[in-house]
C-alpha cells in the first residue's frame, strides 16, 4: 500500500500545478511605418567677402567687414582703406524646406589665411560673424545671410598684391 500512496501523492501534486497554454490570435497585427524625403538644403555664395584695397602703414592693424547688407568696414592701427576696392560682406542665398530652422556654422577663429598671389606672405582672417547663426526659412523656403570677418594686416614689410583664400560655411537643418 505504501508503494501506491507515494505515486498517488505525486500525481495529485502535479495535477494541481498543470499549466494551461493559450495560443495568441493567429492573425498578425498590421503596423505602419512612414518616412518623408524632403529637398536638400542648398546655399549659394552671391557676394564674396572682400576687405577692399588698403595700405598697411608702418605697423599694420586690422580691417573688419560687418555682417550686414552694407558690409561697412572699420580699421585699426595704421591700416588705411583707399577707394575702388569695393569692400563687402559675403552673402549667401539659402533654399530648402519651407519654414524650417537652419543653423549656420563658421570657421574657427584664426583658422583661415589669405595667401599672396606670388609670394609666401599670408594674412589671417579671424572673428567670422554671421547676420543670423540660426534662422527660419521663409514660407517659400528661402533666406539670405551675411558674413563678416576681421583681416589682420601685418606691417608694411609684406608683399603688395592680391591675397585670396577660401573658408567653409556650413548650413544644416535643425
Amino acid at each position: 500500500m505504501k508503494k501506491l500512496i507515494l505515486p498517488l501523492i505525486f500525481s495529485l501534486l502535479f495535477t494541481g500545478f498543470s499549466l494551461n497554454m493559450y495560443a495568441l490570435d493567429p492573425d498578425p497585427v498590421t503596423a505602419t511605418a512612414t518616412a518623408e524625403l524632403v529637398e536638400a538644403l542648398s546655399a549659394e555664395e552671391v557676394d564674396q567677402l572682400n576687405f577692399g584695397k588698403f595700405i598697411a602703414g608702418e605697423s599694420g592693424g586690422t580691417i573688419t567687414v560687418a555682417n550686414t547688407v552694407a558690409g561697412a568696414i572699420t580699421t585699426t592701427g595704421t591700416v588705411a582703406t583707399i577707394g575702388g576696392g569695393a569692400p563687402s560682406s559675403a552673402s549667401f542665398d539659402i533654399s530648402g524646406l519651407a519654414s524650417q530652422t537652419v543653423e549656420v556654422t563658421l570657421p574657427a577663429n584664426g583658422s583661415v589665411n589669405l595667401s599672396h598671389e606670388t609670394s609666401s606672405d599670408v594674412m589671417n582672417v579671424a572673428s567670422f560673424t554671421v547676420s543670423a547663426s540660426t534662422l527660419t526659412l521663409s514660407s517659400t523656403g528661402d533666406a539670405t545671410v551675411y558674413v563678416g570677418a576681421t583681416l589682420t594686416v601685418p606691417n608694411s614689410g609684406v608683399a603688395v598684391g592680391v591675397y585670396s583664400g577660401t573658408y567653409p560655411v556650413t548650413f544644416t537643418y535643425q
